[in-house]
């Protein structure tokens, strides 16, 4: 594989090629003003650039937050279609913990699609984070290369960066029930778009009563999420 890099970045120059990055992977609705992305690099804010041999392919942009104890949030991951599976989201999860960790920042959290099962997975076994909430409607309406037209659903994960990274599949057990989720579920939306309405309302309505009830997600299996009793 040929060599891919990540680096932090800051300057203005910098930031047109951040921000070109970010409209390549989500359109130009997501792209922050360049000032402003200006300004969070000044404060210290973490903004990483992946290129592979000098070619931008990928990025990261997070924060420090301190809603439910300090931690860092972890706003944007976006990669290239091209390089998608190819390692470049892990690097730059695992450069933004590495930079985390230089500065004594044990959590990083963040928020992801329910209805996206390679997400979840790679979240939850591959890095190890855990669902601790779910925010329907999290963003309001978008208009982007992902989410027109669909409801932005969210859970929010917990990853603890002063652990080993990652974790397990999980089995379920008989005091468990699993929220399915399809293995494509982009396809499916494009494909019967009624359907996919009708799945994510109904994983929504699920995830919204385990949380009511007080049940936690445990993790994930080849079906979807596993729903236990808390403790």
């Amino acid at each position: 594989m040929s060599e891919l890099s990540i680096a932090p970045v800051s300057s203005p120059d910098e930031l047109d090629v951040l921000r070109a990055t970010m409209e390549g992977v989500w359109g130009p609705e997501i792209v922050p003003p360049r000032n402003l992305l200006r300004g969070l690099a000044l404060g210290g804010a973490c903004l990483l650039l992946a290129a592979r041999d000098e070619r931008p392919v990928g990025f990261a942009l997070g924060w420090l937050g301190w809603e439910g104890g300090v931690h860092f949030h972890s706003h944007q991951v976006g990669v290239s279609a091209s390089e998608r599976g190819r390692g470049v989201g892990l690097a730059l999860k695992l450069a933004q913990r590495d930079q985390c960790l230089a500065h004594g920042i044990t959590e990083m959290r963040w928020t992801f699609d329910p209805m996206l099962w390679a997400n979840a997975r790679f979240n939850l076994v591959r890095l190890g984070a855990r669902v601790v909430d779910f925010l329907p409607h999290c963003y309001g309406d978008r208009r982007d290369a992902f989410n027109t037209g669909d409801r932005t659903d969210r859970v929010e994960v917990s990853w603890r960066l002063d652990q080993p990274v990652g974790g397990a599949v999980v089995d379920a057990t008989d005091a468990d029930t699993v929220i399915a989720v399809p293995s494509d579920y982009l396809a499916l939306r494009s494909a019967d778009p009624a359907a996919a309405a009708a799945l994510r309302a109904s994983v929504a309505l699920a995830l919204t009563d385990a949380f009511a009830r007080g049940a936690v997600v445990r993790g994930m299996n080849e079906h979807g999420y596993v729903i236990g009793p808390r403790g």
